[in-house]
């Protein structure tokens, strides 16, 4: 008698997904497993069996099944380890003024940049914040994602990053796709003395980690933003407090901030356009994340390649969104991968790792998330293509049919 299951997706044309050991790096990076004429049997919200088409199908009945016809691919569901999804407004005018020839800086100087997003958040009641974020989590999930970590960091002030963090709990709690809240500091208080804020904030981050707000913090280390000084001070206090660190460093001028993560063992690090060869090895030794924005490395025309740099350096590579309305402002997770294999030279196999299980192990869960494996959550994405290979050969398509998230099935219109 065949064992009952909640949902059995059967006669997949190809079952990708990484394989240990974890995090992807080096040589290993370009390692997948791909089950051909498979079959994955789900329950409870978990990965219940995966093998041939043959065996699952002579184990498990479903009560709900998905036929695949041989015809269609399921990979694990992307993770977003770095998003500012939590925003009011839009920087459509300072887009443009970029593709013009302003810098960051310029920008931010004429009342732009994160100032600008930090005023049109706090010019809208919260319902209607959560509901425009609402729209963009289902927008993710149309393109993929399972997993967000989601930002705080548009508040600038301790009061106001409490208000967010709040928010992106509540859409937690809201949601079935998994959320990870990070407290992120952007910038200084414009109006406070930089003693008054450290004091404020030591008072604050204990209350952040008993209430469950958040257990990550995110320092934008940065001229003009947060210097080494002040950023060794924060995460010094973060850490004894068990928080884990995530950077962004190096993105427009090399200040350092690669020191800090070495320092207090980042799980991840942003960006790192900058970041010298020698100090990119000792990241991959220490297993710290390297993650990168294919579509903002466009966006900003910077040097092609980078990503193959890294990973050459033995860096677990990790590609994301960024997600934010000011340089990266689209969810598009199938055009993140063709960009990462087309502008920053990796292979297919090593964008798929670059985006599941590296990502997953940059927030701490990839023994949870990122990978098809017996046990983890049922969280996937069923492509209507024969081969994985041709996610990123249609560049900007969007060939997903159904969206899984903790075993519940979600068609994509």
């Amino acid at each position: 008698m065949k064992e009952s299951v909640d949902l059995l997706i059967y006669n997949i044309k190809e079952i990708v997904t990484p394989i240990a050991p974890y995090p992807k790096k080096e040589k290993l990076i370009k390692d997948i497993s791909i089950i051909s004429n498979g079959a994955i049997a789900i329950k409870d919200g978990k990965i219940y069996d995966i093998s041939s088409n043959e065996k699952i199908r002579d184990l498990y009945k479903g009560e709900f099944e998905i036929d695949l016809r041989n015809e269609n691919i399921v990979l694990p569901g992307f993770v977003d380890p770095h998003t500012h999804l939590l925003f009011g407004g839009s920087r459509e005018d300072e887009f443009l003024l970029r593709l013009e020839g302003a810098d960051y800086l310029e920008i931010q100087k004429r009342g732009g940049g994160i100032i600008k997003t930090k005023n049109d958040t706090f010019s809208f009641p919260e319902k209607i914040l959560i509901e425009e974020t609402k729209k963009r989590l289902n927008s993710g999930i149309s393109y993929g994602i399972t997993t967000f970590e989601i930002k705080s960091g548009y508040g600038l002030n301790i009061d106001k990053e409490i208000i967010l963090l709040e928010i992106i709990n509540k859409l937690r709690e809201e949601s079935k796709m998994k959320i990870i809240p990070t407290l992120l500091l952007h910038l200084l208080p414009e109006d406070e003395e930089i003693d008054v804020f450290l004091n404020d904030l030591s008072d604050i981050l204990p209350y952040i980690i008993e209430k469950n707000l958040s257990h990550n913090i995110d320092i934008f280390i940065e001229k003009g933003a947060f210097d080494i000084e002040t950023s060794d001070k924060i995460l010094n206090k973060a850490k004894n407090l068990n928080f884990k660190i995530s950077l962004h460093i190096d993105q427009f001028n090399d200040i350092n901030g690669v020191d800090l993560a070495i320092k207090y063992n980042a799980n991840s690090v942003s960006h790192i356009d900058l970041t010298k060869e020698e100090k990119l090895y000792t990241l991959g030794k220490k297993n710290i994340v390297g993650i990168i924005f294919p579509l903002e490395r466009l966006i900003f025309s910077k040097e092609p390649k980078r990503g193959r740099e890294i990973i050459d350096s033995g860096v677990p590579l990790s590609i994301s969104t960024d997600f934010n309305p000011g340089t990266s402002p689209s969810l598009n997770f199938p055009l993140i991968i063709s960009l990462s294999v087309i502008r920053e030279s990796l292979t297919v196999e090593e964008a798929i790792n670059a985006s599941t299980i590296n990502s997953a192990y940059a927030l701490n869960l990839s023994d949870e998330i990122g990978s098809i494996e017996r046990g983890k959550r049922a969280d996937l994405i069923i492509f209507e293509l024969d081969s994985f290979k041709k996610i990123p050969y249609f560049v900007g398509m969007n060939f997903i049919k159904y969206v899984i998230i903790n075993g519940e099935v979600m068609k994509v219109v």
